[in-house]
Order: C-alpha cells, then sequence, then structure tokens
C-alpha cells in the first residue's frame, strides 16, 4: 500500500469518527486533526493561526505542545502583512492550499520574503504549508511547518484532497455552538448524529437546503439525505413539522422576536495601505455592514 493511499485511509477513518460523533462533542479535536497533519506531512510542527482586523497573526494552538515560544525570541513580532501566504490569502481570497514557497513575487517580493524567513529562522521554520479554514472574512489555517525539505506536488494535492473534510466538519461544529447541553442531552435521546444536529438547527433558524449546504461546506443532495433521517427520528413527514417537534421537544429555542439585535458581523481584513511590497494589490476593503 503506498504511503499517499495510507495517508487518504488515516484521514476517511479521522473524518468517519468525527460525523459518527454524537451531540454532546463540546470541543472540535484539533489536537487529533494536528497530530494526523504532522504524520501526513512530515511536518516538525502544527499551528492554528487566526489573523485578527488589527493584522496580528495570533497561534491559537500549537502541536507538539511547547514546540513553538509563545514570543520570538528577537523580541520582536512583524506585522501580519509581511507574512507572505497571508499576503497571499488576503490578495486572492483562494481557499486553496498553499506552500511558502509558491507564492508569488508579485505577492511577496524577495524583501519582504528574505525579512520573514529571517524572522522565522529561530523557530525552526523554513517551510510551510497552509490549509486555510477561512478566508475571506478573515484568516484562519492549519499551518504545518518544516526545517528542511519543501513540500512538493503530492503535499499539496493531499492537503487539497482533506481540506474540504476540515472546512465541513469545523463548520458543523460551529453551527452547533452554542447549543445547550439539555438539547443535546435530547438529541441524544433520539439517536441524533453531530451532522444531524446541525442541519436541525440551521433549519430551525430558517435556512434552506441549498443555505445549509453552503454553510456545512457539503452538497444540497447530501443536506437532503439528513433531513430525510432528522424526519424519520422525529416521526413528522416536512421542514415545518420539523422545526416545530423539534422545539416542543426541548432541541430548539423558540423563536426570536422580532426587534432582537443581532450578533455584529467580523469586520473583513485586507493588508495595510502604503507597505513595503508595493506590487503586492491590495483587495477594497468591504463596506461597512448593517
Amino acid at each position: 500500500m503506498s504511503r499517499t493511499t495510507t495517508r487518504s485511509a488515516a484521514w476517511l477513518a479521522l473524518v468517519g469518527d468525527i460525523l459518527q460523533g454524537r451531540p454532546d462533542s463540546r470541543e472540535f479535536p484539533h489536537a487529533q486533526v494536528a497530530d494526523l497533519l504532522l504524520e501526513s506531512f512530515g511536518a516538525a510542527c502544527c499551528s492554528l493561526n487566526v489573523v485578527d482586523d488589527a493584522w496580528v497573526d495570533h497561534v491559537v494552538r500549537g502541536w507538539p505542545e511547547g514546540h513553538l515560544p509563545t514570543t520570538p525570541p528577537s523580541g520582536v513580532v512583524l506585522d501580519a502583512t509581511t507574512h507572505p501566504l497571508i499576503r497571499w490569502y488576503s490578495v486572492t481570497g483562494s481557499p486553496a492550499p498553499q506552500t511558502l514557497g509558491r507564492v508569488p513575487r508579485a505577492v511577496a517580493s524577495a524583501d519582504l520574503v528574505a525579512e520573514w524567513s529571517a524572522f522565522a529562522r529561530p523557530f525552526g521554520i523554513t517551510h510551510q504549508l497552509a490549509l486555510p479554514l477561512r478566508t475571506g472574512d478573515g484568516i484562519e489555517a492549519y499551518v504545518v511547518s518544516r526545517p528542511d525539505d519543501d513540500y512538493d506536488d503530492a503535499d499539496v494535492e493531499l492537503a487539497g484532497l482533506v481540506l474540504p473534510a476540515l472546512t465541513s466538519l469545523l463548520a458543523q461544529h460551529r453551527a452547533l455552538h452554542g447549543t445547550p447541553e439539555e438539547s443535546r442531552g435530547h438529541g441524544r435521546d433520539l439517536g441524533l448524529t453531530e451532522r444531524e444536529l446541525a442541519v436541525l438547527r440551521l433549519l430551525g433558524a430558517g435556512l434552506t437546503a441549498v443555505a445549509i449546504a453552503h454553510r456545512l461546506r457539503t452538497s444540497p443532495r447530501t443536506v437532503h439525505k439528513h433531513l430525510e433521517h432528522l424526519y424519520r427520528k422525529l416521526g413528522v413527514r416536512d421542514r415545518l413539522m420539523a422545526v416545530q417537534r423539534a422545539r416542543d421537544a426541548g432541541l430548539l429555542a423558540p423563536p426570536v422576536r422580532p426587534g432582537g439585535a443581532g450578533e455584529p458581523a467580523p469586520p473583513i481584513p485586507s493588508p495595510r495601505r502604503g507597505d513595503r511590497s508595493a506590487a503586492a494589490p491590495a483587495p477594497p476593503r468591504a463596506p461597512a455592514r448593517p
């Protein structure tokens, strides 16, 4: 069995384990994902990075634990717009995996790359591969790093295969975020999986099957299959009855009364203007959201 086949099988097993989980799984298994990323790509470390609206690159978590220091050895924290991969995702909005060495010089100049490399070298980081979980309304990604060999086409291809599953699973987890423990308990009693409860919550929020598919990074056909399972488990025939039955059973909160304040949308970051890489075009700032 080839190495690629073995790695693909390991990813399928992890995805299957998460999808078969019950609604009482409160935390997304970032550590399990990181372990498999490290193994699959022969990386020295893996991190979960989020770039905020002030253009600070936050390392939310790193694996192995303690591998990455909390502060740079130099004591200097660079503006996140100097990171070639962050510039790439900011400028292109691409949802695909990318490696540090493949970022065009039109996006990150040679001088900027050299400056960032000097900053990262004390961390034992020379080559990086990013798997973006979110771009456009912010940047969030798993980043795997190596000190020696660069990532090849096979690595990028594998990253492209596993990334859709990761983004879909994380979208499911976030759809369930804030679900009361009592509701999760009712879900367990009815035999609902996490995926089914996520679909049900989005259905209760008024989303169509197409919109649910977009939110969960899957296909409308798959969503309709989940709805068939939900209708059977809830003993109903359509979405309206399903939502009402779910509310009666304590699976969904009562509808929000008109006039309630919604959660403000996160700002969309863009590279700062006037930086040193003049060749890199900066995307227009998004208009303010109501």
